[in-house]
């Protein structure tokens, strides 16, 4: 299949098709970063079961370091890598047990914290990062967290879907001209 009837295909709303797509493409012939971001928009759609979130981070941080991309969509792409990291520690949070390591999680999420700050040096999320790790240093808290919080999850992932989606749509729409 040539580039460009490839790359048409791909822009199909048929999920089934474009993940068939995908999966016979040649990938030697194709670079990574294009076919990222049709991959990721299949991804993005099913975000609600939440389990692909370290995926979506790091194709974040990818597209925030491309240099073909123009400034601005490379502040959006770190700005999207910030906001998965978020929603990936307090997705962690949630499916905490009562059996687990406090310490790991509160580790686990202010590792996510500094990677934001070291990144990016950018201290936009750091009053949530703090109050989750505060969270996460006592258990009571963390499980009243988990009770009181079961809707911020889903304003984080609705969020990070509807504008990552924008943000690979808009990409998907330049490649394909």
């Amino acid at each position: 299949m040539n580039p460009k009837s490839l790359l048409a295909a791909l822009k199909s709303e048929k999920s089934d098709h474009v993940k068939a797509l995908l999966k016979s493409a040649d990938t030697s012939q194709w670079p990574t970063e294009v076919l990222l971001p049709f991959t990721l928009r299949e991804v993005l759609r099913a975000l609600p079961n939440a389990r692909e979130l370290n995926y979506v981070a790091n194709s974040f941080r990818l597209f925030s370091t491309l240099r073909r991309l123009h400034e601005l969509q490379r502040r959006e792409a770190a700005e999207l890598h910030r906001l998965s990291l978020l929603a990936e520690s307090v997705h962690t949070m949630m499916q905490y047990d009562h059996a687990g390591d406090v310490n790991k999680l509160s580790d686990f999420v202010m590792r996510r914290y500094q990677t934001v700050v070291r990144l990016y040096a950018c201290r936009r999320y750091m009053p949530q990062f703090k109050y989750l790790v505060t969270v996460c240093h006592r258990r009571s808290r963390l499980l009243k967290f988990k009770k009181r919080s079961s809707s911020l999850l889903v304003k984080i992932l609705d969020k990070l879907k509807r504008r990552g989606l924008n943000f690979v749509e808009a990409l998907i729409a330049v490649m394909i001209r």
